[in-house]
């Protein structure tokens, strides 16, 4: 069963979440996923810095993987959606940067941990897919049917392929340390993509 990582009346008693509460337990959350990362994070640790009971935590949320998926979300989530402007190729370019920008500092860090994790634990890696990473495939088809439909990207593009081009090389990156995710690093690989999936002359240098 999916968890949901919205705001949900407490299963329990069938009253909403006391938004105060709430707040403090994902502030605690992100707190502590930057000061001590994922790997070390605990309910119990949380209980205390938000000043709450642990009963209070497990009733909304069943484990830290949840519970730091959510605080994650709710950080990034923002950060991370795509613009609209009227050039869809500019909007993926703007969002693969502010993505980069993220991936290079603690967020990158407490991603990185949650993968490493989800090797081996099939929850872990179910929220991550579904909350995280699928959202973001879905929101990215978006922006390519929108190029498409404005005649900047080819028609026959098979979207998990473009996907996996232009996000594939940041996370290995992150995750394997062997280089930076620099902004001319960045700013070429993605235009290789887009130039290859774009009807418009490719102007790509490579240097």
């Amino acid at each position: 069963m999916t968890i949901s990582l919205t705001y949900m009346p407490d299963p329990a008693t069938g009253r909403r979440r006391n938004p105060a509460t709430h707040d403090a337990i994902l502030d605690a959350t992100c707190v502590l996923l930057d000061e001590i990362g994922f790997d070390k994070l605990s309910l119990e640790g949380v209980a205390a810095r938000a000043g709450v009971g642990k009963a209070t935590i497990y009733r909304w949320w069943p484990n830290k993987s949840s519970l730091a998926m959510e605080a994650l979300l709710r950080e990034v989530g923002p950060t991370v959606a795509f613009p609209e402007t009227e050039s869809a190729r500019h909007d993926v370019e703007n969002q693969i940067r502010k993505l980069a920008k993220l991936y290079r500092g603690k967020t990158g860090r407490v991603v990185c941990e949650m993968i490493g994790l989800s090797q081996f634990d099939a929850e872990t890696m179910r929220l991550f897919n579904d909350n995280f990473l699928d959202p973001r495939r879905s929101a990215a088809k978006q922006v390519l049917l929108r190029g498409i439909k404005n005649g900047e990207f080819k028609e026959d593009l098979d979207f998990d392929v473009v996907f996996d081009l232009l996000y594939g090389p940041i996370i290995q990156r992150m995750l394997m340390r062997h280089a930076g995710i620099d902004e001319r690093h960045i700013d070429l690989h993605v235009a290789l993509v887009l130039d290859g999936i774009s009807h418009a002359k490719p102007k790509t240098e490579l240097i």
